[in-house]
C-alpha cells in the first residue's frame, strides 16, 4: 500500500535536514517528495531496493523511526558514502529534533511525469506516521492498495474487494484501475500534443509534395517549346529527365535547408515534449531530410517523365 501511486494523484512534499550537513538559512531548507507505504510495496511495484531493507510490520510507533530514500536524495546529501545508517529529520534541527534512520535506498521513481528528472524522495512506514494513524483530516483517510497478478488485473478486482471487506466491511473502495490505465491517464496530454505535431508535420510534407509537383508541372508546360528544341537538337530523354528533376531537387534543397535551420531554432521548445529522445539526435536530422528528398524526387519525377514524352515536332509548333 502507498498513499499516492507514481504519476497518479497528489505529490506531497516537505522540508528536511540531513544530519551532518550545514544548517540552511531560513527559507532555503531542502525539500523532498513525501510518501507513506506499507511493507511489500516496492516488491509489488518491482522498484529495485539498491541497498538496505524494506519496511516490516515491526516498524511501528514504538520502534525506532526509519525512512527509505531514493538514489538521488542519497547521492545528493551523502555523495561520499553509503546513506544506510545516516539520519535525517523533518523538524527544525535547532530545536531538539526527532532523528530518523535511513534503512534502505531504492531506485529513482518518476513521480510527476515521464519527462522530468526524479525528485528527492523519501518513504516512511505507515505504522510510524501519526498523521495516517490519528489525524481526522480527509487527506489522511485513504491509501492505495497495489496488487500484482499474472492474469487480467480487472478480473481480480472483485476478489480483492471481498478480501478487503472481510477485514472491515465499512472500508470504501473506489477508483479501481490497472497500472496501464494510470500511466495512460498521466501521459494523455503529451501524447495528444505529439499527435497534433505529427499530424501537422504530415500535412506539411503533403503540402510540400503537392507544391513541388505543381511548380514542376507548370514549369514543364511553360517550357514545352524549349524542351522540344532541346530534343530536336539531339537531347536524349535522360537529359530532359535530369534537367527537370534537377530543378525540382534544387528547390527542395533550399526548402530543406530553411527547414533544418528552423528545426535547430525550435529544439529547445520541442525538447519538453520528448521522452528519452535527444532533440539533437543526428539520426533524426539525417533521416528527415532523406525522407523529404525522396518525396521531392517523386514529386519532380512525374512531371519530368511527362516532359520526356513530348513530341519535338509538336513542341516546335507550341506558342
Amino acid at each position: 500500500m502507498i498513499n499516492h501511486l507514481p504519476l497518479f494523484g497528489d505529490t506531497w512534499g516537505t522540508n528536511f535536514h540531513a544530519e551532518g550537513r550545514p544548517l540552511p538559512r531560513p527559507g532555503e531548507e531542502p525539500g523532498a517528495v513525501f510518501r507513506v507505504s506499507r511493507p511489500g510495496y516496492f516488491e509489488t511495484m518491482q522498484i529495485p531496493m539498491m541497498r538496505g531493507r524494506d519496511f516490516t510490520e515491526r516498524d511501528t510507533v514504538n520502534a525506532p523511526p526509519v525512512v527509505i530514500v531514493n538514489e538521488r536524495l542519497a547521492k545528493t546529501f551523502w555523495p561520499d558514502g553509503d546513506a544506510l545508517g545516516k539520519r535525517l529529520t523533518f523538524d527544525d534541527p535547532r530545536k531538539d529534533p526527532v532523528w530518523i534512520t535511513v534503512v534502505g535506498v531504492i531506485k529513482d521513481v518518476k513521480q510527476n511525469d515521464w519527462a522530468s528528472k526524479p525528485d528527492n524522495e523519501y518513504y516512511v512506514p505507515f505504522l510510524q506516521n501519526k498523521g495516517f494513524l490519528d489525524s481526522p483530516h480527509p487527506w489522511f483517510s485513504y491509501m492505495t492498495l497495489v496488487v500484482r497478478t499474472a492474469g487480467d488485473p480487472l478480473a481480480l478486482s472483485r476478489a480483492v474487494q471481498n478480501t478487503v471487506w472481510s477485514i472491515d466491511r465499512n472500508l470504501p473502495l473506489a477508483s479501481v484501475k490497472t497500472l496501464e490505465q494510470v500511466i495512460a491517464a498521466s501521459v494523455w496530454q503529451p501524447r495528444f500534443n505529439l499527435l497534433l505535431v505529427g499530424l501537422f508535420a504530415g500535412l506539411a510534407l503533403v503540402l510540400a509534395a503537392v507544391g513541388i509537383y505543381g511548380v514542376m508541372a507548370y514549369s514543364v508546360t511553360e517550357r514545352t517549346h524549349e524542351i522540344g528544341i532541346r530534343m530536336a537538337l539531339g537531347a536524349k530523354q535522360a537529359d530532359v529527365l535530369r534537367l527537370v528533376v534537377g530543378e525540382g531537387m534544387a528547390l527542395a534543397a533550399i526548402g530543406g535547408a530553411i527547414g533544418l535551420a528552423g528545426a535547430f531554432a525550435l529544439m529547445r521548445l520541442l525538447g519538453g515534449l520528448l521522452y528519452q529522445v535527444n532533440a539533437r539526435d543526428p539520426a533524426i536530422f539525417a533521416a528527415v531530410p532523406c525522407l523529404f528528398a525522396a518525396v521531392a524526387f517523386l514529386a519532380s519525377y512525374i512531371p519530368a517523365r511527362r516532359a520526356t514524352k513530348i513530341d519535338p515536332m509538336i513542341a516546335l509548333r507550341w506558342e
